[in-house]
């Protein structure tokens, strides 16, 4: 991009410390613009005071920041008060008039050259803005809601998810004509949006790995062992946890009895700390660095069954060498080709058959992460990330 560009970039969540998509995404994307643009950024914060570290890590960026603190009791309260409107949940949580307030006095002041809003969350604040504006949606929330709804076991989850997914059947169709360009980070994604919606300009924009955090360590023969990876206090994770403490690793320690497996992540459940009492299953909690756990690792272990979007912890697992064992839609925006870099399945049988085979057979392991780093290296660093961000902006401006 010739001219600096005068850039506003919202977010619902405060990108910093990178913990989950919904931080790591806007953090290297806010790395990369505020070099070459001007950016301002409206966050929201929610809960305990904000430490002035995080803070110095977004501004470090050159991005000029305005912080609007969320109260989650009270945004709770509001969105359950709203129960009866068009709107969904997720978008009624996030909606303050002290972030829409904000918002419209930078405009006059700033004189904005592109507006982004990150996650559907935040694409009520400049809908009506008249700048070119991008959506960067990154997953199909219709979608998400329908494949929870199908999946889910608990009777009350089954209610939210289908209301929610009965209200966002028909507010995100209609949010995203008030883009100019909205990114998904898969071509899965972006299919599903347009059955809802065919009249609107979709564009990829896929998640990337620090590869220089991320370095690939392909020791396996010091690898033991099997991991699952995330933030715990996430209902998907939960269901895969238990899929593989229930359904899948009783029938791995029948063949392989000596075998661990190791959850590691922040904010766990009840349910998941009254696993750390079972033998072979080792809990880590709130860990400060996922690399060592990622390095010691024989096999990340992904059995996932719904949801959208793009896994980003398939994505770091796979870059520091630790093969991958996940099903056709974890894969999704990933795009790895079955028993060449990931092992891709259908069913629990053949999770736990190769499962075996990756834990006792070092050439094909091996086999599995080298390939897997190259794809990384090809089409999931933010430089390749980057590139399609160059390209947005400028089939934008043009």
């Amino acid at each position: 991009m010739s001219k600096r560009l005068r850039v506003l970039f919202l977010t619902a969540r405060f990108p910093y410390p990178l913990i989950g998509g919904d931080r790591l995404k806007p953090y290297y994307i806010l790395k990369y613009l505020g070099k070459q643009c001007d950016v301002t950024l409206v966050t929201f914060h929610q809960g305990t005071d904000l430490p002035k570290s995080y803070i110095n890590e977004i501004e470090k960026l050159g991005v000029k920041l305005i912080i609007i603190p969320l109260d989650p009791v009270s945004a709770g309260l509001k969105a359950g008060m709203k129960l009866l409107t068009k709107s969904p949940l997720e978008i009624d949580y996030y909606y303050s008039n002290n972030y829409k307030k904000a918002v419209e006095e930078l405009q006059p002041e700033r004189n904005f050259d592109v507006a982004i809003a990150f996650f559907m969350r935040t694409a009520e604040y400049i809908k009506d803005l008249r700048v070119p504006k991008i959506l960067m949606a990154e997953d199909c929330r219709t979608i998400y809601q329908y494949r929870s709804f199908r999946e889910s076991k608990s009777l009350l989850q089954k209610l939210v998810r289908r209301w929610e997914y009965n209200k966002l059947k028909k507010y995100e169709p209609e949010i995203v004509n008030y883009f100019d360009i909205v990114t998904f980070v898969s071509n899965d994604d972006i299919k599903e949006m347009q059955k809802l919606n065919s009249g609107v300009e979709y564009r990829l924009l896929s998640n990337g790995v620090d590869l220089n955090r991320y370095i690939f360590n392909n020791d396996i023969r010091n690898r033991e062992g099997i991991l699952f990876a995330g933030k715990l206090d996430v209902w998907a994770n939960q269901i895969m946890i238990n899929t593989i403490v229930n359904e899948i690793l009783p029938e791995i320690l029948a063949k392989l009895p000596e075998v661990e497996f190791h959850i590691a992540g922040a904010k766990p459940p009840h349910s998941i700390m009254s696993l750390k009492a079972k033998k072979n299953i080792n809990l880590h909690i709130d860990v400060p660095d996922m690399l060592p756990y990622l390095h010691s690792a024989r096999l990340f272990l992904h059995p996932h069954s719904g949801g959208s979007g793009i896994q980003n912890k398939l994505l770091e697992a796979m870059a520091s060498g630790c093969p991958v064992i996940t099903t056709p839609t974890g894969n999704q925006g990933i795009y790895a080709k079955n028993e060449e870099s990931a092992i891709i399945c259908n069913t629990k049988e053949e999770m736990i058959r190769y499962a075996v085979k990756i834990l006792k057979d070092d050439e094909f392991a091996s086999k599995l992460a080298n390939n897997a780093r190259v794809l990384i290296e090809e089409k999931h660093s933010w430089e390749a990330i980057y590139q399609q961000l160059d390209d947005i902006l400028k089939e934008l401006l043009d």
